[in-house]
């Protein structure tokens, strides 16, 4: 099985070698968790092994990213990424109108996939951002000859996130990395959507274990790999993100 390293010290060892080529992986956890750094690290060790990597940026400045990279010493790198910074409100400007707030979803999908070549790495920033969106897709007649938005369901969400996992799962040597925000509640739903969808899941905590370890990570799942179940420290340094064991 052909692997891809992550670019996160410590983690590869961690999961015989790193990622399975070709597969979806969630990365989910509240806000200052590490996501967007891990995501970054992630696109850099794929420019350092030649390859092609496409960061769809749903929030997000390039500018923004661009002064995290150069302050982790990845400024070269990161001008070799296809970075692109999507407004969702112009895509959907793009398209026709929908009565189904289901088919405005998949349609939302569709026209996001346009914009991505074929790279052997991705990044979707955030997945969560994507889904919430999908709600300015779909309109409906009311009284006085106006519309309304129509509110996507959670059927809605899981027929874009399914669609989206289907298509790419079809670019066989593109691996998938899609963020995601964690919380309670149905703003989060693309969250408990991916961990179904995606082949392997992880979750960026903020730690309760002390003021030692701010930040944990823990591998839920991943596909065809022994990997280890507990929480680790997750730290980042001026050389960017390590994961280590906990000891005692």
């Amino acid at each position: 099985m052909e692997r891809v390293k992550t670019g996160i010290v410590g983690l590869d060892e961690l999961i015989e070698g790193g990622f399975e080529k070709g597969s979806l992986i969630e990365v989910s956890g509240g806000e200052g968790t590490f996501k967007s750094t891990f995501a970054l690290q992630f696109a850099v060790a794929g420019i350092r092994n030649n390859e092609k990597v496409t960061y769809i940026s749903l929030e997000e400045t390039e500018e923004s990213f661009k002064e995290t990279a150069a302050a982790l010493g990845y400024a070269n790198e990161f001008a070799k990424i296809d970075f692109r910074n999507i407004d969702i409100n112009d895509v959907i400007q793009s398209m026709k109108t929908f009565v189904n707030s289901s088919a405005g979803a998949e349609e939302l999908a569709k026209k996001i996939l346009k914009i991505i070549d074929s790279p052997s790495r991705l990044i979707f920033d955030t997945a969560t951002t994507l889904a919430l969106y999908s709600s300015r897709t779909g309109l409906k007649p009311v009284s006085g000859g106006k519309w309304q938005f129509i509110s996507p369901t959670p059927g809605d969400i899981r027929v874009m996130l399914y669609y989206l996992a289907n298509e790419l799962r079809k670019k066989k040597e593109c691996t998938t990395l899609f963020l995601a925000e964690s919380g309670e509640g149905e703003l989060y739903l693309p969250e408990e959507v991916l961990k179904y969808i995606c082949d392997s899941k992880i979750e960026l905590k903020k730690s309760t274990l002390g003021t030692t370890v701010p930040r944990t990570i823990i591998i839920h799942k991943m596909r065809h790999t022994l990997h280890p179940l507990d929480e680790m420290t997750l730290e980042l340094s001026k050389k960017g993100l390590t994961v280590n064991k906990l000891t005692g």
